[in-house]
């Protein structure tokens, strides 16, 4: 029994290192959900085989050492911080889009138990990295194909992102496993064979890494080798070779470096979309990135919650009680600080933040006091510590971050050795095994049950009912089905599930639905989002999204109790003030949208869209001298094309300003039907029937199609009637 369990679990381990190469088409986030289910299966199968395993046998216990307190530790006060969060079922859950949350910590915390007590040989250890590193080859020759335009790159242009569908998540994994590469170079005792596989394996993991062009992960792999190497330098005293080679590496970076940065003006860097991401970095581009208001952002939510935080997945709350009006052009709903160690902080407070900080500082500690490692070795895993740090300065993290993460901090805890924790009696005595056994295994299943099959299915369902409206005609009976079927599951999905449930009115509400699906789709999705808000009332995102949709349906008054909640939570968000805006300009209550969309407007003058809509305001509002004063801010071809402006001075009756737009657009080449109709017909508004005339004759003979059509409109024109 004992040689099964212990086969169970290490198949599982071996497992992991191909998680990354999962994509579940058939779930809803195919690349984050899919890899993260799996994870957590597996996770929860192994978990459950080395509890069971170490009752029987003393071997497979865990060994204290404060790595390991840290960890619990750890995962014990963002526990707490979670229970207290402002959102704790999202603290706990996270979403489908992240699938992190407390529960994905849980599972870090028991991979790193399970890893750290089974896998306790260097031999073992050696082949956990091997496989990692088999699997970053898969990884290398997918992202080859995405180079050589035979798999598609998943998020667009040319950084090759291969099966995690991000290219940041991909630089990372390949970081990783460089160090790997190299790790297992200086542990093998056959350096000339195993040479000739791992390092050129490191060299073609460089190679995607670039194509990857994630600066944040690149500067940490040049600042993990430079600690490394220095590190070397000064304490390699046994092998002068290797010494050498460290010095020889440390001339080699910085010559490197600096060389980039004395040619970084060069044509070929500035032509290469790779290159010229590194080239542009300076103090003037970081300030017009998200992180360089996000991150104050941060420090004022911390301010507020300064002992345990805000939970996992609370920095949204964080975001739009601090939002920055000079974001308009960023990303609206940030869910991240972008920052490791801030995204702690503001997940777990100060306690959650020293608690992560403990685990780094310990594994430092006992990787340096582990006699077991050589001191090259030594410089290597802390560079690739100091690696994770510095990249993780830029980024959060993702799942296989936190695995890669969490498997070199099991490892350097398993090599330190240590006294087995010793078990309590009654788990030791034969005659309660049986209980203790039943309780294990209803813990995994109702584990499975609740963590990985009902979400999983939830997701799954919520995809049929997609794909069912994407049909020619849209299947609306059966997808209403899918949508309650999906929300029936009630997991953390509901708040996506509802999302995507308004987002497709449009096809529900569509012309040829039958009225009873229609009334159906109103009822349901009425009362799923009154459940939503009654979940998150403090969430900005779904009181948005509720007025928004109260506006399609026509329901203003209703509407504008919730974007007032919305901007009483968030005030500084202009979005908010713009829907507003423009749900008054809709219902004619020209006043009122002046007044939203002024708030907007001056919260960040240089916000373009804001303004026009300010503008356009000011005419409904017969305020011409304001609305002039805006028009004068903005690009004259952007007042040409921009279809807002046209149509309110169509509305307001400024026919000669619309003659002189459409007679631009059309000799700019947009020579379209409804150019030179708006064209013909502002001609006419100020008594100009000839030139209107001129516009509609000159049209007909370049599309003969319309001239019967044309030439009825000329017919009445020329009657003095207006057609």
């Amino acid at each position: 029994m004992k040689d099964i369990l212990r086969g169970v679990v290490l198949t599982g381990i071996f497992i992991v290192p191909f998680l990354p190469l999962v994509v579940a088409d058939s779930f809803f986030f195919p690349f984050i959900t899919g890899k993260n289910f799996a994870f957590r299966l597996i996770v929860q199968i192994i978990m459950a085989a080395w509890l069971i395993l170490i009752i029987k046998d003393k071997e497979y216990r865990p060994k204290f050492s404060w790595l390991m307190g840290s960890v619990l530790a750890f995962t014990a006060i963002m526990g707490a911080a979670n229970l207290l969060a402002e959102n704790p079922a999202k603290a706990f859950w996270s979403n489908y889009e992240r699938m992190e949350g407390f529960v994905t910590l849980v599972h870090m915390c028991a991979y790193f138990l399970v890893a750290s007590s089974v896998l306790h040989t260097q031999k073992l250890w050696n082949n956990l990295l091997y496989t990692w590193l088999g699997s970053s080859l898969l990884m290398c020759i997918y992202g080859t194909f995405q180079l050589a335009g035979k798999a598609t790159i998943n998020q667009g242009g040319v950084r090759v992102d291969g099966t995690f569908g991000n290219a940041t998540y991909l630089a990372v994994f390949m970081m990783f496993n460089i160090f790997f590469a190299l790790f297992v170079y200086l542990r093998s005792e056959k350096k000339k064979t195993i040479g000739w596989v791992v390092l050129p394996l490191a060299l073609y993991q460089l190679v995607i890494l670039y194509h990857t062009a994630t600066r944040g992960a690149i500067l940490g792999l040049i600042g993990g080798l430079f600690v490394t190497v220095v590190l070397t330098a000064l304490f390699e005293k046994e092998n002068k070779t290797l010494r050498k080679y460290a010095i020889g590496g440390l001339a080699g970076l910085v010559l490197f470096v600096g060389g980039f940065i004395a040619i970084r003006n060069a044509e070929f860097i500035q032509n290469s979309p790779v290159l010229a991401r590194f080239a542009s970095l300076s103090p003037s581009e970081i300030k017009t990135q998200g992180r360089f208001f996000i991150w104050p952002m941060a420090y004022e939510g911390f301010k507020e919650r300064p002992v345990l935080g805000w939970g996992q997945e609370g920095f949204s709350h964080v975001f739009s009680e601090n939002y920055n009006p000079k974001m308009y052009n960023q990303e609206q709903w940030f869910d991240r600080a972008h920052n490791m160690f801030l995204d702690w902080l503001i997940a777990g407070g100060l306690l959650g933040f020293l608690g992560f900080l403990a685990i780094l500082f310990f594994a430092f500690w006992y990787v340096w006091r582990n006699n077991t490692f050589s001191i090259t070795e030594k410089s290597l895993l802390t560079g690739l510590l100091s690696a994770y740090i510095f990249q993780g300065i830029f980024v959060f993290d993702n799942l296989f971050s936190l695995v890669l993460f969490f498997s070199i901090i099991a490892m350097i805890h398993a090599m330190h050795g240590g006294n087995h924790i010793k078990m309590p009696e009654f788990v030791e005595n034969k005659q309660t095994f049986p209980i203790v056994a039943t309780l294990i295994l209803i813990l995994f299943f109702a584990s499975a049950y609740f963590a990985v099959w009902k979400p999983m299915r939830a997701g799954q369902t919520l995809i049929n009912a997609l794909i069912s409206l994407s049909q020619q005609p849209a299947q609306t009976t059966e997808a209403i089905a899918y949508f309650k079927q999906a929300i029936a599951y009630d997991t953390f999905g509901n708040p996506e599930i509802r999302e995507q449930l308004v987002s497709s009115q449009g096809a529900f509400l569509g012309a040829g639905v039958p009225e009873p699906v229609q009334t159906e789709y109103l009822a349901f999705t009425e009362q799923e989002l009154k459940k939503q808000l009654e979940q998150t009332p403090n969430e900005v995102r779904y009181l948005l999204f509720y007025a928004n949709y109260l506006r399609s349906l026509g329901k203003y008054d209703e509407a504008v109790k919730y974007y007032d909640s919305a901007l009483k939570i968030s005030p500084t968000k202009q979005v908010i003030s713009i829907e507003k805006g423009i749900m008054f300009l809709q219902i004619k209550e020209y006043p009122k949208a002046l007044s939203a969309l002024k708030v907007a407007y001056e919260l960040e003058p240089a916000y373009l869209e804001a303004r026009l809509y300010y503008a356009v305001a000011a005419l409904y509002s017969n305020d011409v001298t304001l609305a002039n004063d805006l028009f004068a801010g903005i690009d004259e071809r952007t007042l040409i094309y921009d279809e807002k402006v046209s149509q309110a001075l169509a509305q307001t009756g400024r026919y000669a300003e619309l003659v002189k737009i459409f007679t631009r657009r059309i000799a700019e080449g947009a020579d379209t039907y409804e150019n030179n109709i708006s064209l013909a017909v502002s001609h006419l508004r100020i008594g100009e029937r000839l030139q209107s005339v001129a516009v509609l004759e000159r049209y007909a003979k370049k599309d003969p199609a319309r001239k019967a059509e044309l030439d009825g409109y000329i017919t009445e024109i020329k009657a003095g009637r207006n057609p």
